[in-house]
C-alpha cells in the first residue's frame, strides 16, 4: 500500500508542477501569472536591410522633399515621389511622422494622429 501512496503523491506533485501549482496550494485558486496580465510589447518591427526609420515632426515640405526634425533636435531631409506611400492624411508642417527611408528616399510616411505644432506653438500677440 505504501508504494501506491508514493505513486499517487508523485503524480500529484508532477501535475502540480505542470499546472504551476504546488501540493500545498492545491486547495487554493490559481493566481494569475505576471505573463498573463502583462501588456503587449509595442516594439517596432525590424526593418529590412538598408531601410531606416525617421521619427519626428515635419519641419517643411516641398515638391519632392520632406524635412523632419528628430527628437534630438537634428533634421533629416528625404526625397519623396509618386511611389511614396502616405497614410494617416496629407503631410503638413508641424505634424508628427514616421518615415521609412531607403537610400535617402521616403518609401512610406505615416502621419501621426496629433498635430505637434498645436501642442508646442507659442501664442502670437494680437494687435
Amino acid at each position: 500500500m505504501r508504494s501506491a501512496t508514493v505513486l499517487v503523491t508523485g503524480a500529484v506533485l508532477v501535475a502540480g508542477v505542470l499546472t504551476g501549482c504546488s501540493a500545498a496550494a492545491a486547495d487554493q485558486p490559481a493566481q494569475p501569472t505576471a505573463t498573463s496580465t502583462a501588456k503587449p510589447s509595442h516594439s517596432r518591427k525590424p526593418l529590412p536591410d538598408g531601410e531606416t526609420r525617421v521619427l519626428g515632426v515635419v519641419a517643411s515640405t516641398s515638391a519632392g522633399q520632406l524635412v523632419v526634425t528628430t527628437k534630438d533636435g537634428g533634421s533629416q531631409t528625404v526625397t519623396t515621389d509618386s511611389a511614396t506611400k502616405v497614410t494617416g492624411g496629407p503631410v503638413q508642417q508641424g505634424q508628427r511622422v514616421a518615415v521609412i527611408v531607403k537610400d535617402g528616399k521616403a518609401l512610406s510616411v505615416r502621419v501621426g494622429t496629433g498635430n505637434a505644432a498645436t501642442t508646442t506653438a507659442t501664442p502670437q500677440p494680437t494687435s
